[in-house]
């Protein structure tokens, strides 16, 4: 579901739970316990996040664990979803990751949560689509997309929802390597090893310094996401949103 290795000062991550890899609350779970296994183990200096196989990194939320379910259901799934992104928003050591794959919903936000993105430039593509299937887009990352890519881009990539290429994506400042996939490795490799010899203080004491201000901001949040979002996907639009989504098909909104 969750894989999870280390390589020396690297705790490495794949998520592996399906041909989309998409999540459920289970994998959101397992996400946020190999988070703190590698927040743990004082050898691990950084994290990498990366999708099993190469056509998906993540093609977001599981729709089966929303369909015809209730809000008081839904809100429950989504309590280890805010629990694990909350950890990886503050994550206290570099995250990494490699999108070598399609990048979609909560899998863009557990990629906008992390420190650096290296996409690989081919098919890949990545965005959020909730605009298109019926959902609203939670506060905590909003501000998080606004602080990377400024306000006039937030709002473009979140009212369009579309999905943009690699380079689109460096053009917007929503990524930091596009690469063809041999030299995006090459690229995760050097990202990782720039921690190897730095001491332990400098690591965490620099990603103290970056990601503080956006603690309590999460605290306060966090809940009344995960209620809003909650009572969109229970509406009927967000119904028809994960229904279309299974059907692969276009929502037909009322």
């Amino acid at each position: 579901m969750i894989d999870q290795a280390k390589k020396d000062h690297v705790f490495q991550i794949t998520i592996n739970t399906n041909e989309r890899n998409t999540f459920d609350n289970q994998a959101f779970a397992a996400l946020g316990a190999a988070l703190n296994t590698a927040r743990d183990d004082d050898s691990v200096k950084v994290v990498q996040i990366t999708g099993a196989g190469d056509k998906f990194f993540s093609n977001g939320f599981e729709p089966t664990m929303f369909l015809d379910k209730s809000y008081d259901y839904i809100l429950d799934c989504l309590a280890p979803v805010m629990e694990a992104t909350s950890n990886l928003l503050v994550f206290p050591k570099p995250v990494v990751t490699f999108l070598n794959g399609h990048c979609m919903g909560v899998g863009s936000v557990v990629a906008l949560f992390t420190d650096y993105r290296i996409m690989v430039d081919g098919k890949a593509r990545f965005g959020f689509p909730e605009s298109q299937i019926g959902l609203n887009f939670p506060s905590v990352p909003g501000f998080v997309l606004k602080e990377l890519v400024g306000p006039r881009n937030a709002r473009a990539i979140l009212f369009s929802g579309k999905p943009y290429k690699a380079k689109e994506a460096l053009e917007l400042g929503l990524i930091d390597e596009a690469l063809p996939e041999e030299e995006a490795r090459k690229s995760l490799e050097r990202y990782c090893n720039q921690f190897r010899d730095m001491a332990m203080e400098s690591v965490l004491g620099i990603k103290k310094s970056l990601i503080d201000y956006l603690r309590p901001m999460a605290e306060n949040l966090s809940q009344g996401d995960a209620e809003r979002l909650a009572s969109t996907i229970a509406a009927a639009n967000g119904q028809e949103g994960m229904r279309s989504i299974i059907e692969r098909r276009r929502p037909v909104f009322k």
